[in-house]
């Protein structure tokens, strides 16, 4: 590391794998701190430096005796790579500190964790976190397996985000997203690295689970169409969404002033899925995620289920957990996943905001698919929520999950609703109760109806005044055959109106 690689590190500050110690400290403290890097994600410790990266050297001590002192009071489980870098302001030891596989203790069960902030001790009987597979140095990788055309395509994406990450020169830019580790004194590329700018070679050599199957189905059985991608992420992300949008349709509507684009897979909703698939998955399994595109829905499949605690049930509330947070990150510092872990939230509330059901979770023993559907567009209610949103100043997610599910069917009890809201009841009923105060739902007998504002039902049932086959209401409601259907369907769910006779003889009446 040169003087000028270093200062760029100390201005970057500490984060959860780089730490600044001053040279003071017994070697019993040393090596607690560089265990507590190792437990936790590995990374950088700067000794001869002040907590706001001001060098206050670190001038008698010999790398080697850094070794030594850490090997004897680690029991042999940390070796680190010790340096020591000079400059004008004086001498500063860096340790290259990898992530270990295994909890390491100083002391009788002192296990030490640097989570970026503080040192904090495991505590009797806590569960060790499971090691991060993208954080790991695979042993034949080496930094000829990276492409420099896709660690240029890295740096344009945080030029374009305005990160100050771009300005670094490239091995150090790729130590700051933690795609590179300094191995025995060489620079060698993460698992998380190879993902991001693996060259195709080294990916098919070293990781060819990240092979990603793209399948279109224009029927139930079969395909029409396939590709297999072994890119890294940025350029496979791409590549999906050029396949995606080429058979995406996409539909109008106008709501006021506004025009509304309703796509039939909006593409934040299945770049936010497939994003999903590739930071989650397990990247131990040698499967690969499969992508299967049909007209009515979109399944996205990877390996290895969800994190321990999370199940279909819970996932829109449960705290996020990162099986890759290495990889995690990396793209969270290139701005392709949020930190708070927020992207369920976006899939249902894009999914909801155009009429579209919430995504489905299939769980299977070493599996998990995200189904997206794309049911017939019901043009009547997007507009309707459309103004109802535009009236209130905007749904909160919760107004969302509970007018698309009374939607769907019609009525529920609040024991129905708390389950799609996934909210205790208590919760639920406040929700409930806020949405009856603003005239968006009404309560009869313990059930759950929307209290519907919607100009275009009045009319048709007025319409109705007899028995009239679908093709007589579509030109006096301005609709097409597909739009009335989806009106006339709406309708009976909510027992407004009830069909008769059967095929051509089809009539829809009024109820009551």
């Amino acid at each position: 590391m040169t003087w000028e690689e270093l200062q760029a590190r100390l201005r970057a500050g500490q984060d959860e794998r780089t730490l600044f110690l001053p040279q003071d400290l017994s070697p019993e403290e040393l090596a607690r701190h560089a265990a507590g890097l190792a437990n936790h994600k590995g990374g950088t410790l700067f000794l001869g430096v002040s907590p706001e990266g001001r060098v206050l050297g670190a001038s008698e001590i010999h790398p080697l005796q850094i070794t030594h002192a850490l090997f004897q009071l680690t029991q042999g489980l940390l070796l680190p790579y010790v340096e020591g870098v000079e400059g004008p302001e004086g001498r500063v030891l860096v340790l290259h500190v990898p992530q270990s596989p295994s909890a390491i203790a100083v002391g009788a069960g002192r296990v030490p964790f640097w989570d970026g902030k503080r040192l904090t001790e495991l505590k009797l009987g806590q569960t060790l976190p499971e090691p991060d597979f993208t954080a790991q140095v695979l042993p034949a990788a080496s930094l000829s397996d990276l492409d420099p055309v896709e660690v240029l395509r890295l740096r344009r994406i945080l030029e374009e985000r305005g990160s100050n990450l771009a300005a670094l020169p490239d091995l150090e830019l790729l130590f700051a997203l933690g795609l590179l580790e300094r191995v025995e004194g060489e620079e060698r590329p993460t698992v998380a690295g190879l993902l991001l700018a693996g060259t195709p070679l080294a990916l098919r050599r070293l990781l060819p689970q990240a092979e990603v199957s793209y399948y279109f189905h224009e029927a139930e059985e079969g395909y029409a169409f396939r590709e297999d991608l072994l890119r890294p992420i940025p350029a496979l992300l791409e590549r999906l969404r050029d396949l995606i949008q080429a058979r995406n349709r996409v539909r109008y509507l106008t709501v006021g002033l506004f025009r509304l684009e309703v796509w039939d897979f909006d593409q934040e909703v299945y770049r936010e899925a497939l994003l999903n698939a590739l930071v989650h998955r397990d990247w131990q399994s040698q499967d690969a995620i499969q992508v299967h595109h049909y007209p009515d829905r979109l399944e996205v499949s990877n390996p290895g289920g969800f994190p321990p605690g999370i199940t279909p049930e819970n996932v829109l509330r449960h705290p996020p957990k990162r099986r890759n947070p290495r990889l995690a990150e990396a793209l969270y510092r290139l701005g392709y996943v949020e930190r708070a872990g927020s992207g369920v939230d976006k899939m249902y509330r894009l999914l909801l905001k155009y009429g579209k059901e919430p995504p489905e979770y299939r769980l299977f023993p070493e599996a998990l698919t995200l189904v997206l559907y794309n049911p017939e567009l019901d043009e009547a209610f997007v507009r309707e929520l459309a103004e109802a949103q535009e009236r209130f100043g905007g749904f909160s997610l919760d107004h969302l999950i509970a007018v698309g599910h009374l939607r769907r069917v019609g009525e529920a009890t609040l024991e129905e609703l708390a389950r799609a809201l996934q909210l205790p009841e208590e919760a639920a009923r406040r929700v409930l109760a806020r949405m009856e105060r603003m005239g968006l739902l009404r309560r009869e007998g313990g059930r759950y109806h929307l209290a519907r504002k919607d100009p275009l039902a009045e009319r048709l049932l007025a319409l109705l005044d007899r028995p009239r086959p679908r093709r007589e209401l579509e030109a006096p409601l301005g609709l097409s055959p597909r739009a009335a259907l989806a009106l006339l369907n709406r309708l009976i769910r909510e027992g407004r109106v009830e069909r008769v006779g059967r095929g051509a003889a089809t009539r829809y009446r009024r109820r009551g």
